[in-house]
């Protein structure tokens, strides 16, 4: 009897004492994990703050880039001002003259000053156009990267970012790499407004020369006739040759005359001929950097409309 009392007592506390003693070891489990939380392996931004990360990014990208855009056109319009001092060189020189009289005769003269002035500047320019797009990207994503990194708590800073947020980051960079390419702006207006210019650059060019040849002409025609003669009496002596020998004796007085005329011209208007084409290429440079700008400008507005989960397009001009 005895011993069936201390059985039954045994069975109750193990009745009762069994989940007593589960609940007490869950309460226990679950105050620890609060007092002592596992330590995260990776880390997310909230999703509010991540799309406002990745569409403000794109304002501090375009700032840096647009700061860098006087190098770049730099290296874009540097050779066109250097072979400056070279066509004028040309162009006062008697050869160079004669060659501008016939090129402006052909209504050749604006493809033959681009081609001096302006050899590989298409080349040049989609070259820049490419780099900036490359580096508003680096630069973007560099952003996106800081900021992720701002809004990670102490604990977190050295983690590895959360499926969530890596996906949409990359997601975000592959998006901004064909968003309104600069390229495409840069490839539509590149050599235009500069070969307007050139042309009626050329146009001027070719009335001045023009001019000048009908000036010189008048001049000429006194002392041609006297280097005619003058020469016709020297090689008397030649007999029947006299006549040629006169006029290589004209010849050299035409071209003597051509030398001092251009010379003199050289003296006192290249300085202002020089001037006159720097001013042509600073003028179409502020046009071309006004034209990245917005570029940038217009890309940087698209990229503020993405939203979290947007597909990548295949092309966003």
């Amino acid at each position: 009897m005895t011993e069936t009392a201390g059985q039954t007592r045994t069975a109750r506390w193990f009745i009762w004492g069994t989940p007593i003693g589960l609940a007490v070891v869950v309460v226990l489990a679950t105050l620890a994990a609060y007092l002592h939380p596992p330590k995260p392996t990776t880390f997310d931004v909230p999703p509010t703050r991540l799309e406002t990360v990745l569409t403000e990014s794109a304002e501090i990208a375009r700032a840096a880039v647009v700061r860098d855009l006087d190098g770049y056109l730099d290296r874009v319009y540097a050779p066109a001002y250097a072979a400056i001092p070279r066509y004028a060189d040309f162009h006062y020189s008697i050869l160079g003259e004669y060659i501008e009289l016939g090129e402006a005769a052909l209504g050749q003269s604006s493809e033959a000053l681009e081609n001096r002035l302006l050899a590989g500047f298409d080349t040049r320019m989609a070259a820049a156009a490419a780099e900036i797009d490359a580096t508003f990207v680096q630069a973007y994503r560099d952003t996106v990267q800081s900021r992720i990194r701002q809004e990670a708590p102490p604990d977190a800073m050295d983690l590895p970012l959360g499926e969530m947020t890596a996906g949409a980051v990359s997601d975000a960079v592959a998006r901004v790499k064909v968003t309104a390419p600069v390229t495409a702006a840069i490839g539509q207006g590149s050599k235009g407004a500069l070969k307007a210019t050139a042309k009626l650059f050329a146009r001027k060019i070719a009335a001045k020369v023009s001019a000048k040849a009908a000036t010189k002409g008048i001049a000429k025609g006194g002392s041609i006739a006297a280097g005619a003669g003058g020469g016709a009496l020297l090689c008397s002596w030649s007999g029947p040759g006299a006549a040629v020998c006169g006029a290589a004796g004209a010849l050299a007085v035409w071209l003597a005359t051509d030398a001092a005329i251009i010379g003199l011209d050289e003296f006192f208007n290249r300085a202002d001929f020089e001037a006159e084409m720097r001013a042509m290429l600073d003028a179409d440079r502020a046009e071309k950097r006004l034209l990245l700008e917005n570029a940038l400008t217009r890309k940087a507005e698209k990229i503020q409309n993405f939203r979290l989960n947007q597909a990548a397009p295949a092309q966003a001009n």
